[in-house]
């Protein structure tokens, strides 16, 4: 007989649950769990927990057993993860056993097979543990909890609750978004990601990644050094191994001018807008089934396809259309395109998931396959009600990043003007809601965007979050979650992170708004935006101006930023500190954290980018400091001192210059460290760098990195610096100085 442990049930107990359900539903508990309170952590918060009153002392000489008939991945998993979470071993000798096995039908408490079919129980005793799955999935599903469970003592001791846990998920797709259409990862930064992905229960990848693959049947297309299809298939195959459906996320026809950029392609775009293909293009159609066939030849095994559909503005503007262009035949021509791929797709074995939207009306909804997955249940009850109508599916879409610079605002902060309440507790409400307004939703998908240059090291916690709720949306608190999360991924001796992440917010949004927004001088207008052609095209660049310069002779400036920027400065002198505190903590730590370093390490570049903005503030308005003083010398009589606040000038910003040029080659190292350098040739074939005819994304103005940088450059201080000398010259000869400015720099690009 295998050990079991008896499951009670009470009115207390019934009770208990319905308080608990309402405190959800108004916030969240402000208490922790039992696991927590014992000192145990499992990412997401299993659903039910008994506690038994002991710890059980575990250790190297227990054994791992594998009953007949189960997939020996499982074991190899416990192992591996065990080891590098835990330094824990199992080479057996002597100790307690580890049985894992797959019973069907040990979890059934859902009441729906695709969700019981991930369930799995976990039962620890004193001389054993057993872990049972519904079916091989649930089976690695109950092997990540224990992984996790395995709570590292004093010296070489280990322990774990005796406990009886059963757990399932509440929503049987759990979508994390990697979008690296402006960035390639090098394929062991994506292993590692399924493989945190996995560890944490995600079971579906949404890979937005445009031109990063090579398309066979359009090789033009891929960027140099793309993946090639076999890279593809093994990281299809290496997901899968790890329950994870790695499903193509392709932009189209909208977002499409990845492609439409080629010049062989230019017919194909709708009204000359590389943004969007034309829908009524033969041509486009097969050239956009022809990259879907590559991309499914490259995800053998994956059942999901993303067919995209989001944003296009423009459906039927195309005079290839035949149709006038208004509000009805824009929406019938989106849903008559999505009809046509719809069938392509689903004859080649993939379920099709679109962003069901604007411009779609919500009467047309009726006229779209009914199995077809909306990929983002949004807040237009017209559109939940038909889809609810007719039975479609969604998923309950959440976006952890959108436009935000450098840093999610993943907790509450002031954003362009507005006090925004934190994606997380959004994302929590949101699928809280979501589950409530459409009942048949099949999961969640956390989205990560890439459109503002962020780094995917900030993504964990948005998909961790999401993916909490959607495993189990009444537990736990959203404050304990985040502990959670912050103990999982970066073991007990980390900092507090909470508090990290919240600073790094403030820095990011002061390095955001500390900018002006002026009309571009790098782009010209754009196509239009969704509300039409021709509308909202004036697309903005972010600068500062900079120092004033002196007037020849009485060297009084002749603008004043500092003037112009007076709070700014002041703000800029207080966020130092902060951001040198951050920098404290985030350095000390990094010697210290017991996983995911490297998180770490890009959140301290987060922060020295901030600082960089900070020093240039306060630079540029030293050095105007310095000018000012000049003109007071000046003004006394004392020529040389003037001469010398001139060289002061000079010599603070050509100071900050270089130790801006020190700063960004270290910030690009550790950056790009995951990934292949932005924008990189590969065996004599050049990148193509086409700007986008109506988005204009921050991370795509460059097609390096220097996007970054680019307001920094647009500040012309190596041309301030050129004109300052010519001034000092200037009055050097007139009053008989030598005035020993710093050497010259390059002029700015």
């Amino acid at each position: 007989m295998q050990p079991s442990l008896p499951r009670k049930y009470s009115v207390v107990t019934f009770l208990l649950a319905v308080l608990f359900s309402l405190l959800w539903c108004t916030g969240g508990l402000s208490s922790v769990t039992g696991l927590r309170a014992r000192g145990y952590v499992i990412v997401p918060a299993p659903r039910q927990v008994e506690l038994g009153a002991r710890d059980v002392a575990i250790g190297n000489s227990w054994s791992v057993e594998v009953q007949a008939g189960v997939d020996g991945f499982a074991a190899d998993w416990l192992k591996r993860w065990a080891g590098e979470l835990a330094g824990l071993r199992f080479e057996g000798g002597g100790g307690g056993r580890i049985i894992l096995r797959v019973v069907p039908g040990t979890v059934s408490e859902s009441g729906d097979p695709a969700l019981d079919r991930q369930g799995y129980r976990l039962a620890v005793f004193p001389d054993s543990v057993v872990v049972t799955g519904n079916s091989a999935q649930g089976l690695f599903y109950g092997v990540c909890s224990l992984v996790q469970l395995i709570r590292r003592d004093t010296g070489v001791a280990w322990s774990l609750p005796e406990c009886a846990i059963t757990d399932w998920p509440d929503l049987e797709l759990r979508f994390a978004h990697k979008d690296t259409k402006l960035h390639q990862e090098l394929p062991q930064t994506l292993k590692r990601h399924f493989d945190w992905l996995a560890l944490m229960k995600v079971n579906c990848v949404a890979f937005d990644l445009d031109d990063r693959f090579e398309y066979p049947s359009h090789p033009a297309i891929g960027i140099p050094g793309a993946y090639t299809t076999e890279q593809m298939q093994d990281f299809s195959r290496y997901a899968l191994q790890r329950h994870i459906q790695f499903v193509p996320d392709m932009q189209s026809p909208a977002h499409f001018n990845w492609a439409l950029k080629h010049p062989q392609f230019a017919g194909l775009r709708s009204d000359g807008n590389n943004y969007q293909a034309c829908l009524c293009d033969e041509d486009a159609i097969r050239l956009i089934q022809d990259l879907y066939a590559d991309l499914i030849e490259a995800t053998p095994g994956v059942e999901y396809f993303h067919m995209a559909m989001d944003e296009v503005y423009y459906a039927g503007i195309c005079e290839k259309c035949g149709r006038q262009y208004n509000n009805e035949n824009r929406s019938l021509a989106w849903a008559e395109y999505v009809n046509r791929m719809y069938p392509w797709l689903t004859e080649r074995g993939r379920r099709v998931l679109a962003w069901v939207e604007y411009p779609l009306l919500p009467e047309h909804i009726r006229l779209l396959p009914r199995d077809l997955i909306d990929g983002v249940l949004g807040d237009n009850r017209a559109f939940v009600d038909a889809e609810n109508e007719i039975g479609m599916r969604q998923l309950i879409y959440t976006s952890m990043q959108g436009v935000e610079l450098l840093f999610p605002n993943y907790f509450p902060a002031t954003y362009r003007g507005d006090e925004v309440y934190g994606r997380l507790d959004a994302a929590r409400k949101t699928i809280i809601e979501g589950r409530r307004k459409a009942p048949r939703a099949i999961g969640s998908f956390a989205a990560y965007w890439d459109a503002s240059g962020p780094h995917e090291e900030a993504a964990w916690l948005g998909w961790a979050t999401v993916n909490q709720y959607a495993w189990s949306t009444a537990t736990p608190s959203l404050d304990q979650h985040v502990e959670d999360f912050f103990d999982f991924f970066h073991g007990r001796n980390r900092p507090d992170m909470t508090a990290v992440y919240k600073m790094l917010i403030e820095q990011a949004r002061f390095f955001e708004s500390g900018w002006d927004r002026v009309p571009s001088i790098t782009r010209g207008p754009s196509y239009g935006n969704s509300e039409g052609k021709g509308v909202g095209t004036r697309r903005y660049d972010y600068l500062l101006p900079p120092p004033g310069l002196p007037r020849p002779g009485d060297l009084r400036l002749e603008s004043s930023f500092s003037d112009s920027h007076a709070a700014l400065i002041d703000s800029a002198r207080v966020m130092l500190g902060r951001n040198a505190n951050l920098r404290s903590i985030l350095t000390r730590s990094t010697a210290t954290v017991e996983r995911n370093r490297y998180s770490l390490e890009v959140f301290l570049a987060v922060a020295g980018m901030a600082e960089y903005f900070i020093r240039t503030v306060i630079t540029m308005a030293d050095a105007e400091g310095a000018v000012r003083r000049a003109a007071e010398s000046h003004a006394g009589g004392d020529f040389a001192s003037a001469g010398y606040s001139l060289a002061r000038a000079d010599r603070l910003v050509a100071g900050h210059q270089g130790w801006g040029r020190e700063f960004w080659g270290g910030f690009k190292e550790v950056w790009e460290r995951s990934r292949y350098p932005k924008g990189r040739s590969v065996d004599g074939r050049e990148y193509v760098f086409v700007g986008n005819d109506t988005k204009d994304l921050w991370a795509d103005r460059t097609p390096d990195m220097e996007f970054m940088v680019a307001p920094f450059a647009r500040i012309g201080l190596d041309r301030w610096r050129v004109a300052l000398a010519a001034r000092a010259g200037e009055y050097a000869r007139a009053h008989e100085l030598t005035i020993e400015m710093a050497p010259a720099e390059r002029q700015d690009n």
